[in-house]
């Protein structure tokens, strides 16, 4: 299992197309992926569970992988955040 601190690009609040493209590069590997915020754990691999987060201040943002590719998708989703 990997646990890593993220935050959104640019600081910005995560919107509907930034979900959409988490979303299709989390569903690329097969592993469990999580976004845990505030004691609340979704499944990365969700539109609806990303958006119910609703998260404004990005403070205590952790991906979390578990699973055959955990380090690949954890990889491809820090190098999608730091465009």
């Amino acid at each position: 299992m990997i646990k890593q601190p993220i935050a959104f690009p640019a600081g910005q609040p995560l919107t509907r197309a930034g979900a959409a493209q988490l979303v299709q590069i989390a569903n690329r590997y097969d592993c469990r992926v999580m976004i845990e915020h505030c004691q609340k754990l979704v499944n990365a691999k969700s539109m609806l569970g990303l958006l119910s987060l609703g998260v404004e201040e990005q403070a205590g943002l952790t991906l979390v992988a578990d699973g055959a590719e955990e380090e690949a998708a954890v990889a491809a989703i820090v190098e999608w955040l730091n465009k």
